[in-house]
């Protein structure tokens, strides 16, 4: 009597059926956020390389100035001639980069993420303040452009690399940078109120609007680090207690 066969199991184990179902699935995210991967490298490479091109459009020929005209004519742009000749188009296409800039935004939402308040506040509000730089001509929009194209060049530089999964460490650091952007910012804008015969009436104006922006994005910059860096480290400080 010839034995019963017994019936061959092909089924794939469990384990092994979720795991090419996971590679599957990653597989498929991968080739879906391919085109938001180019678009997110190009955005900030774009952005780098501009900030790149406008700190060493202003910078060297500040203190050119500084060193030729002395402290307070060169500070001041006395003559006009720093804006005439460099600042007037570099703040314009500052401003015009803030439109650009906008794209920060939209990647967020269309990555399924909320804009913050931070976020509209910042790109909505230094809009208004670089074209009031430039209604007002005000020789103090240098430092708006100089010191956020410094820092602009290392982040988007750092976005750039994240995009394509290089990860550098010390993310944290980009937010000191700015906020420390902010307030030597505003200190500059200190020093041409109190500086004599500086900056014109409605020149002066513009930096009390300026310091009317960026004292509540100081307070918002601070606010963000501290919930999104400082709260890590919370939980280790409970273990201890």
């Amino acid at each position: 009597m010839a034995a019963k066969r017994q019936p061959v199991d092909t089924a794939i184990p469990k384990s092994s059926a979720s795991k090419a179902t996971g590679s599957l699935k990653k597989a498929h995210k991968k080739s879906v956020l391919a085109p938001m991967t180019m678009i997110v490298l190009v955005h900030n490479t774009v952005l780098a390389v501009y900030s790149a091109w406008a700190f060493w459009g202003v910078f060297p020929a500040f203190v050119r100035k500084i060193v030729t005209e002395g402290w307070h004519d060169g500070l001041c742009d006395i003559d006009g001639m720093l804006w005439n000749t460099v600042l007037f188009k570099h703040v314009y296409l500052f401003y015009i980069s803030k439109f650009y800039e906008l794209l920060d935004t939209a990647i967020i939402i269309a990555k399924g993420r909320k804009a913050s308040f931070l976020q509209i506040y910042h790109h909505a509000g230094i809009i208004v303040i670089m074209f009031l730089a430039n209604y007002y001509s005000s020789a103090a929009g240098i430092f708006m452009v100089w010191e956020n194209a410094g820092v602009y060049t290392i982040m988007y530089t750092y976005y750039a690399l994240t995009a394509v999964g290089i990860n550098p460490p010390g993310k944290q650091y980009l937010t000191s940078l700015q906020i420390f952007q902010f307030l030597f910012g505003q200190s500059i804008i200190l020093l041409y109120l109190v500086t004599p015969n500086c900056q014109s009436p409605s020149q002066r104006v513009w930096l009390w609007e300026v310091t009317a922006y960026v004292l509540p994005l100081i307070y918002l910059f601070v606010q963000f680090f501290s919930k999104t860096y400082n709260s890590k480290k919370q939980p280790k400080l409970q273990k201890l207690e």
